[in-house]
C-alpha cells in the first residue's frame, strides 16, 4: 500500500518532524492591533448613534 501512495516510512517521517520544529506563532499582534481597533470603532459608533427603540 505505502509503495502505490507514495507515503514516507512513519518512524523516518516523525524524527524528520521532530528535528523541524519551529516556534508556534498563537497570535499576531497585528491582526490583534487592527482586532481591537475595529471594536474601539465600533463603540463609539454605538455610543454617537444610539439605537431608537
Amino acid at each position: 500500500m505505502r509503495k502505490y501512495l507514495l507515503l514516507p516510512k512513519k518512524k523516518l517521517w516523525i524524527a524528520a518532524l521532530k528535528m523541524n520544529r519551529w516556534p508556534v506563532k498563537w497570535w499576531d499582534e497585528q491582526v490583534e492591533a487592527r482586532r481591537k481597533k475595529e471594536e474601539l470603532r465600533k463603540k463609539r459608533i454605538e455610543s454617537l448613534y444610539p439605537k431608537k427603540k
